[in-house]
C-alpha cells in the first residue's frame, strides 16, 4: 500500500478513536485493570505496527522478535522487552509511552496503549498455546482473528428464514433476501411481464436480444413451466458460451498479445478462448473447470493451461542477457500466474506479498513464495495442441515425408549421372584434400544458403597425420582477420572464429557486416602441413558456394577447395539463373535446383506437421528452485521453499522434489475440495453478479479484509453449498438465480425503497444496468440481420496489425467476415477498439473482474455518428422494408419489434412515424439503435 495511503489511515484511525478515561489518566495513578485478551486485543496492534521491524524481517531490528509472547519475554539487544505484572520494568512500554515505537508518524493511539498497558498489568496472558519451536522470522503466525475472518470459515449451508411474504418465495434465495427486506420495511416489486422476462433473461444468458417470434412465442405459451423451458432453451444455446466466457476473459485479463513496450502477437492464443466457450456451453463441472485450467496438459487438454499465461509477459529478446535481468524477468512471469491463480479462483490478492507480508490478510511473503513454488515448471511459450488436428497432422506429415524420401532418391541419382560431388551439410561441414604446407588459410564465401550474412562459428584447420590436431586456435598462437564483421555486437569478432567455443555455451559466430561475398582467414604461426577444414554453422547464413585457399610458405596462394563444381544444400534457396556449375547447361542446373527447391519446401512442411498444431498456453518442465526474496529483490535470495498454498488455506503436503505435474494436480485438488472456504464461494458470487450487476461480495476479487463484506452471508454460503452439492454445475446455480422471484421482478424504483436503498443492494426491484460493449455491439448486428454466428478458429481483426509497436488503424469492415461477434476479435492489450471501446471494455491491461458503467460524451457521439452505426442503421433498414414492405407503419412495427423486443407505445409510434416521413426509415432505425430501452437490461 502506497506510503500516503497508510499515513492517511493512521490518521483517521488517530483522530476517529476517542481517547478513553483510563488512557487519559496518569500511568502512576491507581486503575482498574481490564480483561485484555492477547489475540483479541494486542497482536493486532503488534501485527499493525510492529512486525514489519521485529518479526517479518529474517533478522528482527535489534534482536527483537515480536510474533511471541514467549520471545517478547527474551528481548533482544536490550533484554526483556517486557516483564509480566510489571509496567514500569517492560522497556517495550517505556518505548511505546514515549513514542519512540513505532518510529515515523504511525504512533499508537491513547486507546492501544492502554490495551498494551493493562496486558502486561494482567501478566501478558496468552489465550492459546505457542509452539514448542519457535519457527524463524518472517513465518507465519496466524491468530484466532485471521481464521475466524468470514471468508475463511468453513461453508455452512444456512436454514432459510421464515418470511411474511412467503407466496413471493420461488427460489430459497428469495427466503434469504426478503428476510433482509422486510427487516428494513421493503418487498418485491411486481413481476416484470413476459415480454421484458424473455429479453432480460435472452440479454443475461445469451448476450442477445430475443427475436419477435421467440417472444411471441413466449407471449402465448400458457404452459406452467414456460418459463422453466425458457431457461433451458436459452442455456443450450452455443450463444451462452459465447457470453459467459467474454466474464471469465476479463476476470484474467486474457489477450491474444504479449503486453509492454513490444505488444507482439501470440497468434495461437485463441485456441483457450475457443476452450472456455465449450467449457460453459458443456457445463463442465466447475471443479473439473478449475483442474483443467491449472493441469489440462496432464490429461491431453492442452488449450485450458492457457489460463496460466494469460497476462503480459516480456519476450525473450527483449530481456537483457545479465543475471539480474533474467532473474527479474522471471519473477514477473511468475508473478502474473500468482496473481491471476490467487484472485480468479481464491479472491485473494496473494500477490501484494510478493515484497512483505500482505498488510491486512493473514498472506506473509513465505507464503507468495510457496504459492509461487507450484507453477516454477511453467514457461510462457507454444505447446502442442493435442487432439483431432493433430493426430490429423501427423498423418499428413508421414505421407510428406515419403514424399521427401522419393525426391532426395531422384536428386542422389541425378547426381551420381552427372558425375557432381556430395551436397554441403549445413550444421558442421567437413572439406578433405591432400596435405599441403600451410602458413595461412582463407574462406571466400560468394553465397549464403539464403541470400544473407556470411557466418560460421568456428574455422578448423586440421593437421595431416595420426595426431591431428586444430591448429587454428587463438591459443595455439592462431591470428583471424575478416573482409569485414557485424557491428550490432562487439563479440562477433572474427577472432570469434579461433577461440574453440560454442554457441551452445553463450558465445557470438562471427557475422559479416552486409550479404554478399565475403572472407575470413586465419594466419599460423608456423607453417603446418593440413589435409582438413572444417566450418561450423553460425547464426546467420551458411555458406553454399565457396572457395578454400591455402598460402603456402613460400607466400604463394593455391586454391585447395572449389564448391562450382558441387550441387549445394537443399537449403540453398538461390534461383537456377544464380548457379552455374561447370561442364552442366543451363537446363541440368534448372532440374537439379528444382529438386533440392521441392525437398527444400517438402522438409519444411514435413517439419511443420510433425510439431503439430500449437498452442499458447505455455509450456511444463522440471521446477526451478524456488527462494524466498528479500523485499522481492531476485537478487537477495534467502532460503528455498517448497511448493504449497497459503499457510491460513491449509497445506499441499508437498516438498521441494514434488515434479511439476503433482504441483499443479495437488493445487487444483486442494481448491476444489468441499472443504475449501473460498473457491465456491467466489465463484458463485461471480454468476451473482452477471445476474444483478452488483456481488453479493461487491468486491469478487477480493475476499479479504479490504474487500467488502458480504451483504447477505447466509445467501452466499446457501449458494455455495448448493454449487458444491449440484456436483459443481453452472448452470444449475442459473436455474437456481434466474427461478427466483427477486430475479423475475419488475425495474420500476419506488421512492420509500430509494430513500432506504438508493442501489437497490437489498433487491428490492430488478436492478437495471447498460450492456457491455460487446453485447451492444452483437445486438447492433443482430437486428440489422448481420450478424454472422461463426463460431470458433482465429478470430478477425478490429485493427490493421495483430500488434506491434506502431498505431493501430481500425479496419472498415463491411463485409461478414468483421461480423462476427465481439468475442471472437483479436484481443490486443492496452489498445481499445472504436465504438464500443469507450463502453468500459476491459483493454487487458489489468484484471477486470468487475467493470465500470460510465457515462461519457464519446459513448453517445461514437453510437449516433460513426461509420458503424450509419452502415448497420441503413441495414437494418433494409431488413425491416423487407420483412414488412412499404407501408411505414408497418415498418416502425416491426422495427420496434426487432430493436425492443416488443410493439411500440402509441407515443412511439407517433413520433416515429414523424421522424420517419420527414427523414427515411434509416433514421429511425438509427435513432432506435440509440435508445435505453436498446441498451439495457432491465
Amino acid at each position: 500500500m502506497p506510503f500516503r495511503w497508510c499515513f492517511a489511515i493512521a490518521l483517521m484511525i488517530s483522530v476517529l478513536l476517542p481517547a478513553s478515561v483510563e488512557a487519559a489518566a496518569r500511568l502512576d495513578e491507581p486503575r482498574e485493570t481490564p480483561s485484555v485478551s492477547f489475540e483479541r486485543d494486542v497482536r493486532p496492534i503488534i501485527r499493525e505496527h510492529c512486525l514489519h521491524c521485529h518479526g517479518e524481517e529474517e533478522r528482527p531490528k535489534a534482536g527483537l522478535d515480536l510474533r511471541f509472547v514467549r520471545t517478547m519475554l527474551d528481548g533482544g539487544l536490550t533484554g526483556e522487552a517486557i516483564v509480566p505484572g510489571d509496567l514500569e520494568g517492560s522497556f517495550l512500554w517505556h518505548r511505546v509511552e514515549a513514542d519512540e515505537m513505532p518510529p515515523g508518524d504511525s504512533k499508537l493511539t491513547s486507546d492501544q496503549k492502554a490495551t498494551l498497558a493493562a496486558w502486561i498489568d494482567a501478566g501478558a496472558p496468552t489465550l492459546r498455546p505457542e509452539p514448542e519451536e519457535i519457527p524463524p522470522p518472517g513465518t507465519a503466525i496466524l491468530s484466532e482473528e485471521d481464521t475466524d475472518f468470514w471468508s475463511f470459515r468453513p461453508i455452512e449451508r444456512p436454514e432459510l428464514p421464515e418470511v411474511a411474504h412467503a407466496d413471493r418465495v420461488r427460489s430459497p434465495i428469495d427466503a434469504f433476501l426478503l428476510d433482509r427486506l422486510e427487516a428494513e420495511g421493503l418487498g418485491y416489486a411486481p413481476e416484470a411481464d413476459r415480454a421484458t422476462l424473455i429479453r432480460r433473461l435472452s440479454l443475461d444468458l445469451t448476450g442477445l436480444p430475443p427475436t419477435p417470434e421467440e417472444v411471441h412465442a413466449f407471449l402465448h405459451d400458457e404452459a406452467p413451466d414456460a418459463y422453466d423451458r425458457l431457461v433451458d432453451r436459452l442455456l443450450a444455446s452455443p450463444h451462452y458460451g459465447e457470453r459467459w466466457a467474454q466474464h471469465w476473459l476479463d476476470v484474467i485479463r486474457w489477450a491474444e498479445t504479449w503486453g509492454f513496450e513490444t505488444n507482439t502477437a501470440r497468434p495461437n492464443a485463441w485456441p483457450y478462448r475457443d476452450w472456455l466457450i465449450e467449457a460453459f456451453n458443456t457445463d463442465l463441472p466447475y471443479d473439473r473447470f478449475v483442474f483443467e485450467q491449472l493441469a489440462g496438459d496432464t490429461i491431453g487438454i492442452d488449450a485450458a493451461t492457457g489460463f496460466l499465461v494469460a497476462g503480459p509477459a516480456n519476450l525473450p529478446g527483449q530481456i537483457g542477457k545479465d543475471e539480474e535481468s533474467m532473474r527479474q524477468a522471471r519473477q514477473d512471469e511468475l508473478d502474473e500466474v500468482v496473481r491471476t491463480v490467487g484472485e480468479a479462483f481464491l479472491g485473494l490478492t496473494v500477490g501484494c506479498a510478493r515484497c512483505h507480508n500482505h498488510k491486512f490478510d493473514p498472506i506473509t511473503q513465505r507464503d507468495y513464495y510457496t504459492f509461487q513454488a507450484v507453477f516454477s515448471g511453467l514457461r510462457y511459450a507454444d505447446r502442442r495442441f493435442r487432439g483431432p488436428e493433430n493426430d490429423r497432422w501427423m498423418a499428413q506429415a508421414a505421407e510428406v515425408g515419403e514424399t521427401v524420401a522419393r525426391l532426395r532418391e531422384e536428386l542422389d541419382a541425378e547426381r551420381s549421372s552427372l558425375g557432381l560431388q556430395p551436397p554441403i551439410t549445413p550444421e558442421s561441414h567437413e572439406e578433405r584434400f591432400e596435405p599441403i604446407e600451410a602458413r595461412s588459410l582463407r574462406i571466400a564465401v560468394a553465397a549464403t544458403h539464403n541470400g544473407g550474412r556470411a557466418s560460421l562459428e568456428e574455422l578448423e584447420a586440421w593437421s595431416a597425420g595420426a595426431e591431428s590436431v586444430n591448429v587454428a586456435l587463438a591459443d595455439r598462437g592462431a591470428k583471424a582477420s575478416a573482409s569485414s564483421f557485424a557491428l550490432e555486437n562487439q563479440t562477433r569478432h572474427p577472432d570469434n572464429l579461433i577461440d574453440g567455443k560454442s554457441i551452445a555455451e553463450g558465445y557470438f559466430p562471427w557475422i559479416s557486416e552486409r550479404p554478399g561475398p565475403a572472407w575470413a582467414q586465419i594466419d599460423l604461426p608456423e607453417a603446418v602441413t593440413i589435409d582438413r577444414i572444417v566450418w561450423r554453422r553460425g547464426f546467420d547464413g551458411f555458406p553454399v558456394a565457396y572457395e578454400i585457399e591455402v598460402r603456402r610458405p613460400d607466400g604463394s596462394w593455391i586454391t585447395v577447395v572449389d564448391t562450382s563444381t558441387r550441387m549445394v544444400h537443399e537449403e540453398d534457396r538461390r534461383a537456377a539463373a544464380d548457379i552455374t556449375i561447370d561442364g552442366l547447361s543451363s537446363e541440368e542446373v534448372e532440374r537439379l535446383v528444382s529438386l533440392v527447391s521441392q525437398i527444400r519446401d517438402g522438409k519444411a512442411e514435413q517439419g511443420r506437421l510433425a510439431a503439430g498444431p500449437q498452442v499458447f498456453a505455455g509450456s511444463f518442465g522440471a521446477p526451478e528452485p524456488t527462494y524466498l526474496l528479500r523485499r522481492g529483490d531476485p537478487m537477495q535470495r534467502q532460503e528455498e521453499v517448497e511448493p504449497n498454498t497459503p499457510t491460513v488455506l491449509g497445506s499441499l503436503e508437498l516438498s521441494s522434489e514434488a515434479e511439476d505435474r503433482q504441483r499443479r494436480e495437488a493445487l487444483a485438488r486442494h481448491l476444489t475440495s468441499p472443504d475449501h472456504p473460498l473457491t465456491a464461494r467466489v465463484m458463485v458470487n461471480r454468476i451473482w453478479q452477471h445476474h444483478f450487476g452488483t456481488g453479493l461480495v461487491s468486491s469478487p476479487s477480493d475476499f479479504g479484509r479490504m474487500g467488502e463484506p458480504p451483504s447477505h452471508p447466509e445467501l452466499l454460503d446457501w449458494l455455495a453449498d448448493e454449487f458444491i452439492q449440484s456436483g459443481w454445475s453452472v448452470k444449475h446455480l442459473h436455474r437456481v438465480i434466474v427461478a427466483s422471484s427477486a430475479f423475475r421482478q419488475e425495474s420500476t424504483p419506488r421512492d420509500e425503497a430509494l430513500a432506504i436503498d438508493a442501489d437497490a443492494r437489498l433487491l428490492w426491484r430488478f436492478p437495471p444496468r447498460r450492456l457491455e460493449g460487446e453485447a451492444i455491439r452483437d445486438a447492433i448486428l443482430l437486428a440489422s440481420g448481420s450478424l454472422n454466428r461463426d463460431m470458433s478458429g482465429p478470430g478477425f481483426d478490429f485493427f490493421n496489425q495483430r500488434g506491434g509497436l506502431s498505431d493501430y488503424i481500425p479496419v472498415d469492415h463491411d463485409d461478414p467476415s468483421g461480423w462476427r461477434r465481439m468475442i471472437y476479435a483479436i484481443k490486443i492489450r492496452m489498445q481499445a477498439v472504436d465504438v464500443f471501446g469507450p463502453f468500459d471494455c476491459p483493454d487487458a491491461g489489468q484484471m477486470t473482474p468487475k467493470r465500470t458503467q460510465s457515462i461519457t460524451p464519446i459513448q453517445a457521439l461514437s453510437l449516433w455518428n460513426s461509420t458503424f452505426i450509419m452502415r448497420q442503421a441503413g441495414r437494418f433498414a433494409d431488413r425491416v422494408r423487407a420483412d414488412a414492405g412499404a407501408d411505414l407503419t408497418a415498418q416502425i412495427d416491426r422495427a420496434v419489434w426487432l430493436a425492443l423486443s416488443r410493439p411500440p407505445t402509441e407515443v412511439e409510434a407517433e413520433q416515429l412515424l414523424a421522424l420517419g416521413q420527414e427523414h427515411g426509415l434509416d433514421q429511425v432505425c438509427r435513432v432506435l439503435l440509440n435508445t435505453n430501452a436498446f441498451l439495457l437490461i432491465e
